[in-house]
């Protein structure tokens, strides 16, 4: 009964019973399994818990979505393996294991031998009061949660505030290396450390690095008890196929999420706020904009045609499809790629020559197309996968030297680009956080400033869905509706 029920039930249960008992073996019975005990297995967790055995089933497995292209295949992913009356579990279950303990009146007894070197750091910046409320929520959560900030927010300041506060040896994942680059920049700067980068193309573990989310989950074997603390940068990367053994392996007993939009189209969310928190804070677009601290959006849908050649061509490929999913492919080609879009940049770009320009697209050579067009009359740089010198290119950007930047997807993400308030969006997916990351770009708060964001769409076609389901519940459109820039401009 003790193992099934726990303590405190057997003793309301044999209190209530007429009769009498010997009260120093009722104590006997009371103090049994009032303990949990946690120790290493060098791989994971051994858990000693009679008490709690039913309540850790809520976390014994977890389901884990794969969509392809015709279905979705559903997978069980165990957490916990249970042995006797022992359970085996990751690292990161420690804190769910210590909360469901706590929950039932049990003391923990915690014999791991976590990574703990201590780090001497300096602190040369300041937070604004939503990040200092942020970093609390986070340490009052045992310093394991999800932080929920816009784009443009200052996401790396809370992360370099908790690595400032843990003073305990960092991992931080981002996904690429420009980001790695800017953090590694940001620790300098700002906490006095240089870090290790550990990418592709250099290995270095320092007390603190910055490393890249596949190069890190493959060599995981040799990383996983480095590090007292690991921050996942975009953290909705993490229930990524590959990058999930990340935070299923690491040992790290505390653990930050940094994200705009930590929410997944497959419905694997649930992965990122079990082996990294639940959000313990979250601020939205409309709040900042109150404060000032971000710039509000004046919102253009602009539509072209196609014209007569490309709906000939589309007719002539889409009769030769052998199925659905190669006609939807041929009429997204066709409607995120349509001619007439460049001489509508051409337009755009005469009103708005003189400030900063954020140029995106889907496709590479639609992007170097229009760069083709832009470099004959602007100061203008092409950014895409294989740039080079992109931190050159953002000073260059930055001192006002070129004032547009033509980029696919390379921008999309966690790139801290200079000030910016003209985006322009050629072509994009469907996505919500692709349009939230890309409207972020030119949202960063200045003196009167207001955002020019104009979403270019092909009328008739599959991207009028396409835009449609991307700006749905998008912060940065819906807040500024409100104020008389706000609603969509007439359709041209």
């Amino acid at each position: 009964m003790i193992s099934r029920e726990g303590p405190l039930v057997l003793s309301a249960i044999i209190s209530s019973i007429n009769g009498y008992y010997i009260e120093e073996h009722l104590n006997e019975l009371k103090g049994l399994g009032r303990e949990v005990v946690i120790r290493d297995s060098g791989r994971g967790l051994i858990v000693e818990a009679d008490a709690i055995l039913k309540d850790l089933e809520s976390i014994a497995s977890v389901k884990y979505y794969v969509k392809t292209i015709r279905e979705v295949k559903v997978y069980e992913i165990p957490i916990l393996r249970r042995s006797g009356n022992r359970i085996e579990a990751p690292y990161f279950a420690h804190h769910w294991i210590r909360r469901i303990a706590e929950k039932n009146g049990l003391s923990v007894r915690d014999e791991v031998n976590w990574p703990d070197s201590e780090l001497k750091l300096s602190k040369n910046f300041s937070l604004y009061d939503f990040q200092e409320a942020a970093v609390g929520e986070w340490e009052r959560s045992g310093r394991f949660g999800t932080v929920v900030m816009p784009t443009g927010a200052g996401k790396t300041y809370v992360g370099l505030e908790a690595i400032f506060r843990t003073s305990r040896s960092t991992l931080i994942c981002v996904v690429t290396e420009e980001m790695a680059e800017q953090w590694r920049e940001l620790i300098r700067e700002k906490l006095s450390f240089d870090p290790g980068i550990f990418s592709g193309r250099r290995k270095e573990i320092k007390p603190i690095t910055v490393g890249i989310y596949n190069s890190v989950a493959k060599h995981i074997d040799s990383l996983y008890d480095k590090f007292s603390l690991v921050i996942f940068d975009e953290v909705h990367h993490v229930p990524a196929s590959t990058f999930k053994e990340v935070a299923f392996r690491s040992k790290a007993k505390y653990r930050l999420g940094l994200s705009a939009t930590p929410e997944r189209a497959d419905g694997n969310d649930h992965l990122i706020f079990l082996t990294s928190g639940e959000i313990v804070y979250r601020i939205s677009f409309p709040e900042l904009l109150s404060r000032g601290f971000l710039a509000p959006v004046r919102h253009h849908i602009i539509y072209v045609d196609l014209s007569d050649e490309e709906r000939r061509e589309m007719s002539r490929e889409l009769f030769l499809a052998r199925n659905d999913d190669e006609r939807k492919l041929i009429e997204k080609k066709y409607a995120l790629k349509a001619k007439n879009k460049i001489r509508e940049v051409l337009r755009i770009m005469e009103e708005v020559k003189d400030r900063k320009v954020l140029i995106f697209t889907e496709y590479i050579d639609q992007a170097e197309e229009i760069y083709r067009e832009l470099r004959k009359r602007y100061k203008v740089e092409l950014m895409i996968g294989k740039t080079s010198g992109r931190s050159e290119i953002f000073e260059r950007f930055k001192r006002g030297e070129i004032n547009v930047i033509v980029t696919t997807r390379v921008l999309d993400e966690g790139i801290d680009v200079p000030d910016a308030d003209v985006a322009i969006i050629v072509s994009g997916s469907g996505s919500r956080r692709q349009m939230a990351q890309r409207v972020g770009r030119v949202v960063r708060g200045a003196p009167g400033k207001v955002a020019d964001v104009y979403e270019i769409v092909t009328r008739g076609t599959i991207e009028e869905k396409l835009s449609r389901v991307r700006r749905r519940g998008i912060g940065f459109l819906k807040a500024s509706r409100d104020l008389k820039w706000g609603n969509p401009q007439p359709a041209r």
